[in-house]
């Protein structure tokens, strides 16, 4: 069982991360509203970086990675692929499989959204100096 002291201090940490995410997550909704067009929303923005990370990947990593029902995932997917952001392309190996990629108007979104995310992390941490955040990203890597 964890002392007061380690207790209080996972509490704040908590209440401090979360306070940090609605911040982040509120100035991307409000920025990326002019870029997402063709109404792909959070979820499917979410899945379009993920899948920027992974490419060329089957659904089951997309699954795993985002900790989503695959069902969910799959309907997804066809929304996104009918809009034009995500292709299907048969596996070279394994004919039964169907890797996942961008396309150009994937890429484009998500070139996009970088940005934009970027922009809003950048205005979180301006109390912070150089060297802070040089070491808050050395601390978010390890985890």
């Amino acid at each position: 069982m964890p002392d007061q002291d380690t207790l209080a201090s996972a509490t704040l940490l908590a209440h401090q991360m979360d306070r940090f995410t609605r911040r982040m997550e509120a100035g991307i909704h409000q920025r990326a509203e002019p870029v997402d067009v063709d109404r792909v929303g959070p979820l499917g923005g979410m899945a379009l970086l993920a899948l920027h990370e992974i490419e060329p990947a089957p659904i089951q990593s997309l699954v795993a990675m985002m900790r989503r029902d695959k069902s969910q995932m799959t309907r997804l997917i066809q929304m996104l692929e009918r809009k034009g952001y995500v292709e299907r392309h048969a596996c070279a190996t394994d004919g039964r499989v169907s890797l996942m990629r961008l396309s150009d108007k994937g890429r484009d979104f998500v070139g996009a959204m970088q940005a934009i995310m970027a922009d809003v992390i950048g205005d979180l941490l301006k109390p912070l100096d150089p060297q802070e955040r040089e070491q808050l990203t050395q601390m978010l890597q390890k985890i």
